[in-house]
């Protein structure tokens, strides 16, 4: 995967995020992330990565409300 990532640099976030020393890339990969809920602050409590997910797969990505 970081053969992919390292591909992917770019100087311009598409998400501003605090931080230091972060690589930053381009919105090209979608990953399968487990976690138990959102903390109050909208961080994910107890993530998980799973894999990647399938480029076809993207459309059914979504936010269950609060």
């Amino acid at each position: 995967m970081k053969k992919q990532l390292d591909k992917l640099k770019t100087k311009l976030p598409p998400v501003r995020v605090p931080g230091k020393n972060l690589v930053l890339t381009a919105r090209a990969l979608t990953a399968e992330i487990e976690y138990r809920a959102w903390t109050n602050d909208g961080k994910l409590r107890h993530p998980s990565f799973k894999g990647l997910r399938d480029p076809e797969d993207t459309s059914e990505i979504y936010r269950l409300p609060d």
